[in-house]
């Protein structure tokens, strides 16, 4: 009787291993827009969403630091005639913080690090996502 309670126990062991697996296979995060990964300054990979434009389509035009606190990567798209059609904003640590792009017929858009807009978080998540966005006339709009 016992070897077939074990042998009943280890089977009960690998189907709950088995549905856990599943369950955690299938689960998605809480920020469940489609992502794909970007590499910061420090090396790390950052979820961006996928509306977020690769940073291959601009050129660089420079570099900046605000207040020696920030670094701020301007792009320039040189399909359109605007100066800055993209840019990446770090801490100096080289973590990313935000995205802030320009398309011309949907306006300013912008995209956060999700930790940036919770005071009791310290440092950032490494996942950013899409905040509203800023039509050229200067209104918001719903995103």
């Amino acid at each position: 009787m016992e070897g077939q309670m074990f042998i009943t126990l280890k089977r009960f062991h690998k189907i709950l291993i088995t549905i856990l697996f599943m369950f955690t296979i299938n689960v998605t995060p809480l920020h469940a827009e489609p992502q794909r990964t970007l590499v910061n300054l420090r090396g790390n990979q950052v979820l961006v969403p996928m509306d977020v434009p690769p940073r291959e389509d601009f050129v660089l035009q420079r570099r900046i630091t605000v207040d020696d606190r920030l670094i701020v990567f301007l792009y320039h798209d040189p399909n359109f005639r605007r100066t800055v059609d993209y840019a990446e904003t770090y801490n100096l640590k080289g973590e990313l913080m935000e995205i802030t792009w320009y398309k011309p017929t949907e306006g300013l858009k912008r995209a956060r690090d999700i930790n940036l807009d919770d005071p009791e978080t310290a440092g950032v998540a490494g996942v950013l996502r899409i905040l509203d966005a800023l039509s050229e006339q200067g209104r918001r709009s719903d995103n």
